[in-house]
Formats: C-alpha cells, sequence, structure tokens
C-alpha cells in the first residue's frame, strides 16, 4: 500500500495524484473552512482518463442549500442524487471523510454520516483528487484500512465532537505477543510492541498520553493539527509521569509572535529559550510538527523546516508522556 504524505495548506482549486489509487478500505479526509461568501465548492475523484468517479458538490446558490452527488463519464454527466441535509456552513471549519466501501463511498462531515454513492465507475480507476470553488483547504490526508497485522485500523473522528469511530473497522490477525499496559486516550490505536509507533487520529485537546518504551534515541513524534483563527497559544510537553519534570515545552504564543522553549525540574523553570528566525504557526492554518530525540538533543522541524534544536536538560530515556494543550485542534499524532 503506497503511504503518501498529508498535504498542508493546499491552493484551490487543487489538483493531485492519489498514490497507489483507490481500494476498499481507504479514507480521504479533508479539513478546512467554508468561506463566507460561497456560492458552491466541489470534490471529485477523477480517473485516469478524464471521467469523475465521484463529485460531491455543496451548493448554496439554488432555492435551498443542497448537497448534490454525481458522475460523469466520456464528458456527460449522468443523474444527479441529491440531499438537502447540509452539514456545512459559510465561515465554519468543517472535516469531510470519505470512506471507500467495495459498493460505494461514503461520507461523513463533522464526525456525522451525511451519504452513501454507489460505484458507477470502478473505483481502481480513480487516480486524482480535486477540490475547487468557495473553500479554503487546510489539510488533504489518506489513510489505509490498517496498519500492522493483529493492530485495530485508526478510529475516525472529528477533533472537538463526542462522536468517534465512524467508520471504524478492525483487522484482525496473530495474536499479539504480551507487553506492558499503556493508558491510552480516546481514538488512540495501541501498538503492539514497544517499538511500533502508536498512532492517534483526532483526539480532543488536552490530551496526555503514556508513551510506550519512553523516547528511545532516533524516535520521532509527529504532531499534525490546525491553529484556529483566534488562537492565544498552546503547548507540547514532553515529560516524566512520576516526577512531573518536563523535558521539553515547546510553547508557540502567537499574540507575543513566540515559540518559547524551556525545562521543568522539581517545579522549577529553567531559562527560556525564545529565538526563532520565523514563527512557523499561523493562525487559521494547519500544521506538521515534527520531534526528533538525538543523541544530544530534540531537532523540532515544522511543515518541513527545522525551527529549532534544544538540548537535553533532563535524559531523554526518563520521559514517559505526551502532553498537548492549548488553543490547538489536532488531527493525527504518532510517537
Amino acid at each position: 500500500m503506497a503511504f503518501q504524505q498529508p498535504i498542508l495548506n493546499p491552493t484551490v482549486p487543487f489538483s493531485g495524484p492519489i498514490f497507489g489509487g483507490l481500494y476498499e478500505g481507504k479514507m480521504v479526509l479533508i479539513q478546512g473552512i467554508v468561506q463566507t461568501f460561497v456560492k458552491s465548492f466541489g470534490v471529485n475523484l477523477r480517473c485516469g482518463n478524464g471521467d469523475i468517479a465521484f463529485h460531491l458538490n455543496p451548493r448554496f446558490n439554488e432555492d435551498r442549500p443542497v448537497v448534490v452527488c454525481n458522475t460523469e463519464q466520456n464528458g456527460c454527466w449522468g443523474a444527479e442524487e441529491r440531499t438537502y441535509r447540509m452539514p456545512f456552513q459559510p465561515g465554519i471549519y468543517f472535516e469531510v471523510i470519505i470512506n471507500v466501501k467495495g459498493h460505494c463511498y461514503q461520507v461523513s462531515v463533522n464526525g456525522q454520516h451525511l451519504l452513501e454513492y454507489r460505484h458507477r465507475l470502478s473505483l481502481h480507476t480513480v487516480q486524482i483528487l480535486e477540490i475547487k470553488g468557495d473553500v479554503t483547504v487546510n489539510c488533504i490526508n489518506f489513510t489505509n484500512p490498517s496498519g500492522l497485522q493483529g493492530q485495530a485500523a485508526p478510529a475516525y473522528g472529528i477533533h472537538s465532537s463526542s462522536i468517534s469511530n465512524v467508520f471504524a473497522q478492525t483487522v484482525f490477525g496473530a495474536p499479539a505477543p504480551r507487553r506492558k499496559k499503556v493508558k491510552n486516550f480516546p481514538g488512540q490505536v495501541s501498538a503492539a510492541l514497544h517499538n511500533t509507533p502508536v498512532t492517534v487520529t483526532n483526539p480532543v485537546v488536552p490530551i496526555p498520553s503514556g508513551i510506550p518504551g519512553n523516547i528511545a534515541q532516533d524516535r520521532k513524534i509527529t504532531i499534525m493539527g490546525n491553529v484556529p483563527f483566534h488562537a492565544n497559544s498552546f503547548y507540547v510537553n514532553l515529560k516524566n509521569s512520576m516526577t512531573g519534570n518536563i523535558a521539553l515545552h515547546s510553547h508557540p504564543r502567537l499574540k507575543e509572535k513566540a515559540l518559547v522553549r524551556n525545562t521543568q525540574s522539581h517545579g522549577t523553570w529553567g531559562s527560556e529559550e525564545r529565538h526563532v528566525a520565523i514563527l512557523p504557526f499561523v493562525p487559521g492554518q494547519a500544521f506538521q510538527m515534527e520531534i526528533m530525540n538525538t543523541r544530544n538533543c530534540y531537532q523540532v522541524s515544522v511543515n518541513g523546516l527545522r525551527v529549532f534544536d534544544y538540548v537535553h536538560r533532563i535524559p531523554a530515556n526518563q520521559v514517559d508522556q505526551l502532553q498537548i494543550a492549548g488553543d490547538v485542534t489536532l488531527s493525527f499524532v504518532q510517537y
């Protein structure tokens, strides 16, 4: 199965390939915001020959708001399928999940099932995702139906909703080896082994989570999320749960335009590090933050650019907890 990196803050209209194509169990996740003066926007799953296998088209410029679905083949549109349940609102964030099933596309918006659209063209011919119209997109992500054998597939929900497991599927395989129990939080997929990454989708903030096997050298933490328009600050802590010591406190302060880093030991904060060439977190935009533990420091990158190195003040092997809190919504965490 082809792995595809998330696409952050793409320009609309957007057109891009779907690595590995579509198959049953794959999901397409789109997070964004409907523009205030919206007329319509569209999401297309397009085939290699130019046909559109699935056209999802919320319209606000008709007598009443409607979501239209259709298929275009050989330049001709088929019969429209319409629903007047309109989950999109002007100026409001949304998350669309298109779940590929053997007989149809299942669509949910903001954690609520919206519609099913039966295949009119083979899903295996779909190669391209398109997004057009009066919409701003923060993040596009493609997920495979399962991770390692014997491990449950992620449960997908909306970041701030109590509704989870919208299209959750469990994949059964050989039993996993016995392992130390790890405290989970909603949406978490437990690792089969200590050195197997734990993947979490759309967790509710704040999140505290145990890190199985602690932070080994060259281990990477990936955090994907979105900074709300009116955000003040948020923080990411790498912490020891027994002592309360914080090895790395990374604290973007949007109003100050500062990115504060520090360590807390026995209840006392050390000296702050604040300098960065540019603040990589922008209100209203998605981000991908990566924390790599090396021998001497934590290397932190945002959207593919190295932002800072933070020399260890507390041994990294003491870290067994990840904390994220503040003005941020999360779509994906892996550690």
